[in-house]
Formats: C-alpha cells, structure tokens, sequence
C-alpha cells in the first residue's frame, strides 16, 4: 500500500529587506508650527475649523515612496575563489543555488574563477539553470538590473533559450563590478577571471563598496590558501572547502579577540591574527582514526 505523504518542501525563496530611511519624526520646528496654529484657530474657531481638520488630514496621509527610490540593503553576500585545484563539483552545488536565491542570506554575490576553469564553469552553470523563481524575477531590484545590463552589455552567462525565458534567468555578468549595475541587491552575480593566488587577492577589490560577509575558497592545497587569506584585507571570515557552516563554536572567541582554535562536527575552527588583523578559519577535516 502507498501512503500519500505531505509535501515537506521548504520554501527557501528570500527577497531583501527594504531600508527603511524615508519616515523621519517630525523637527520642533514643525512643533513649534503646530502650537502657534493652536492658538490662531482658538481665536477663529467659526471660520477656521473646517480648513484646518482638511489641511491636518492631507498632511497626515503618508506619500507612498516610488518604487525607484526604494533602497534595499545586502543581505551578507558571500564571496567565492574558484582555483583550479578545487572541488569543482561542490563548489558548483552551492554556486547555482544562490543563482536561483540571490537575496538568500550568505548567497555568492561575486566569484573569482582561476582562468582554466572559465570554459568549463560556464558551461556546466548553463546547463544547471532553471527559471528564476516569479518572487525574484518580478522584484525591483532584479528588473533594474536587467535594464542597466541591457545598456552595458556585458558578456554575461544565462539559462538555455530553450528552457528559461530572458526576463527570468539566473546570470553571471563577466567582469563588471556590482556597483555598476545597481545599487543595492541586483538580484545577479559578477564573475571576474584571475591568474595567479596573488591576482585573485587584487581583483577583488574591485568590487568595492559590496558588503562581502564571508569568503568561500575552494582549493585542495590548504596551505597555500593561507597566503591568499592573508592579502585580503578588510575580510574576516573564510571558508576553505565549505560554504554553509554553524559559525557559533568559534562567535565567542572572536568577539573577545582571543587565539582559539577547535574542531566541531568534522569541521576546524580557528581564529588567529595575520597582518594586523583578525581572521576566522573554517575547513573540514577528514577522518583520522579508523574502526
């Protein structure tokens, strides 16, 4: 016998939150205004009451923002290094998810690709994408930014023409920087080509004013990451062959700025100064003892 069982599907769709700047409290002089108003209908009651209360209600009622001056705010986009020692396979899994959740929490806002992988990449990206979610493709933030890729036009990487409409695909946009496209959240994800270790820490930097949270850094050769770590300023969190990891075992110690290193369900944490400034260190480690 089969039993229907309820749907147990998760909706992991996520839009961005709006910043809310446009209701500001009224200034004293605006009460100020309102106390000598008082007084002027007190003594001219019979002829004044009426147009008053019609003035108060029209100030009263709220202007509804236009939908171009609404502001969104990043919602901690994280940062992937592709080196073509890497994990391929994994680092495409959790890649193409944020191509089709691009507002989630710690979704890849930006990607450095080591330049013998490019082909491949977006080949495979290609052929995993699926129709944006209508949530996303109807956003402010993704319709601007389609219109601003339409006048720049850039080399970018979208769903086959087959499967996904133009108007609601995933994109990679190669080499232009974010703060080109929008402002704000854009709903896509930039991808810049590097060369050597000592490159991907320059390009980087082009991407400046993004909000980057975390780094996710996918190359075997961990020791050689530290030295990439170490040439990126102003960015403290690293995930070395990972991407969604409990950040809570290693929180505590790095708030109060102290060495700590620890392992916590398969993975190494450690949080340790280099160059002046603290960093977070998360990578997993494989198993050491055999039954």
């Amino acid at each position: 016998m089969v039993h229907i069982l309820p749907s147990v599907t998760v909706d992991r769709i996520t839009l961005p939150d709006i910043i809310d700047d446009a209701i500001k409290a009224p200034s004293e002089g605006i009460n100020s205004d309102a106390k000598s108003s008082e007084t002027e209908v007190e003594d001219n009651a019979e002829k004044s009451d009426t147009e008053s209360e019609s003035k108060l209600e029209k100030e009263e009622e709220p202007e509804e923002p236009k939908e171009e001056d609404v502001k969104y705010a990043w919602n901690a986009p994280c940062m992937m290094v592709i080196f073509e020692d890497g994990d391929l396979d994994c680092a495409l899994y959790h890649l193409v998810e944020s191509l089709q959740d691009p507002f989630a929490l710690d979704a890849v806002g930006v990607i450095l690709v080591q330049e013998a992988l490019v082909e491949e990449i977006e080949k495979r990206v290609q052929i995993l994408m699926k129709p944006l979610d209508a949530r996303v493709a109807n956003h402010p933030c993704y319709k601007r930014t389609l219109l601003r890729i339409g006048e720049l036009k850039p080399k970018t990487v979208i769903g086959p023409p087959d499967r996904v409409l133009p108007d609601a695909t995933p994109m990679l946009v190669r080499d232009i920087p974010h703060k080109y496209i929008g402002d704000g959240p854009t709903g896509i994800i930039t991808m810049h080509i590097f060369r050597t270790p000592f490159e991907a820490t320059q390009i980087y930097r082009k991407e400046y004013p993004l909000p980057i949270a975390s780094v996710s850094i996918w190359n075997e050769r961990v020791s050689s990451v530290y030295d990439v770590i170490a040439n990126m300023n102003s960015l403290d969190t690293f995930k070395v062959n990972c991407f969604t990891v409990d950040m809570e075992p290693i929180k505590r110690a790095f708030e109060q700025r102290k060495y700590s290193a620890c392992m916590h369900r398969g993975y190494h944490y450690e949080t340790l100064p280099i160059n002046g400034e603290r960093k977070i260190i998360i990578y997993p480690v494989g198993t050491i003892f055999g039954n």
